[in-house]
């Protein structure tokens, strides 16, 4: 049994569909004789493979998939999608030990999007991505863009949270996605949240927690192994649509999208081969930031900082460089006449970078 999760809209269910043959089922829990099929367990089961779309909305849809495990021993083999509760269900780790796998699908990174648009150049796609997202059929129709990003917003926040927790009114949490466009990259204060909404901070923190389980957003936890206690604590902020910020600089789209496409690989490579891989990021009190920290088994592999088109070396990345000695350390920039090397930092081309990392 695989279970299939990831933002709303990423492609789970064309994915899900692309890969069933003329013997292959596939059952959707919002469609009326879809639901009664899935309610009796009466699909054909000789079937090639058996799709199982939007089964979190169903009442006690885990004790639904524990008993498909356990009756029919997986066959035909069977395919779950959704989101937040199929993440929450993995991590129960029960009934279905040892007989799943757990995948997490992402929107179109830079390495992806050759694949959909290959006529393109590479300074092209990234810059579609800046524009429009991931998301596939935004980057597809890029000037369909912010009219699909709102209507996927408004209903994570209207549908998607009511179905996963006891918030009265959408309203609220619709309130603080917008605010939370304007601190892409930045940490979640969820006292300042609070504030601006008119709610406690328990409520903020728990509001963000809920659209983290959503697959809206995601949150980086900063890097503290074998560093000091002047670390600071906070969790920084990214959206899985990598141009959902609310930034005219483009700062924070960029960074978005260094973010999504480092979550992808380091996932991908958690999922797909129990590689243990992590992202995080790394700022102490004295102000010394480095966007992000991928360690392998515990170990950091990389320390990358991203910039627009400064080729000056970060000095916070120099410093963190010779105090953690990181497998690599390198300045991604976006716009770079050529790479270079400067005390053991590596000045790369962030779209040839990100476009080799797949």
């Amino acid at each position: 049994m695989v279970l299939l999760a990831g933002p709303r809209q990423c492609g789970k269910t064309t994915l899900a569909r692309s890969r069933l043959d003329d013997r292959g089922v596939y059952l959707n829990w919002d469609i009326a004789k879809d639901r009664k099929v899935i309610r009796d367990l009466s699909w054909p089961k000789d079937a090639s493979l058996l799709v199982l779309d939007e089964l979190h909305k169903a009442p006690k849809w885990k004790n639904l998939l524990k008993g498909v495990a356990d009756e029919f021993h997986n066959r035909p083999p069977v395919l779950v999608t959704g989101s937040a509760k199929l993440d929450a269900f993995r991590r129960t780790g029960d009934a279905l030990t040892g007989r799943h796998y757990f995948y997490r699908l992402h929107p179109i990174d830079v390495s992806e999007s050759k694949l959909f648009l290959p006529q393109l150049g590479l300074q092209s796609r990234v810059k579609r991505l800046l524009e429009a997202g991931g998301f596939p059929e935004a980057y597809l129709e890029p000037g369909e863009a912010a009219r699909l990003r709102n209507d996927r917003m408004e209903l994570v926040t209207r549908e998607d949270l009511s179905d996963l927790s006891r918030v009265s009114s959408w309203r609220g949490p619709a309130d603080l996605v917008e605010l939370l466009r304007e601190r892409v990259g930045g940490p979640a204060n969820y006292d300042n949240l609070a504030q601006a909404l008119g709610i406690s901070p328990p409520t903020a923190k728990s509001w963000v927690e809920l659209l983290e389980k959503l697959y809206l957003i995601f949150m980086l936890p900063p890097y503290s192994r074998n560093l000091s206690r002047s670390i600071r604590k906070d969790r920084k902020l990214y959206f899985y649509d990598c141009a959902a910020a609310y930034d005219d600089t483009g700062g924070a789209q960029l960074e978005n999208l260094v973010a999504c496409c480092l979550l992808k690989f380091t996932q991908f490579r958690k999922d797909t081969k129990g590689e243990s891989w992590e992202l995080f990021y790394l700022r102490d009190r004295e102000g010394r930031e480095v966007d992000f920290v991928v360690t392998q088994n515990r170990r950091v592999h990389w320390l990358i900082e991203v910039k627009a088109s400064d080729d000056t070396v970060s000095p916070s990345l120099g410093y963190y460089t010779r105090k953690l000695n990181p497998k690599e350390s390198i300045q991604l920039v976006l716009n770079l006449e050529r790479p270079q090397e400067r005390s053991g930092i590596k000045l790369l081309r962030l779209g040839e970078w990100l476009e080799a990392l797949s």
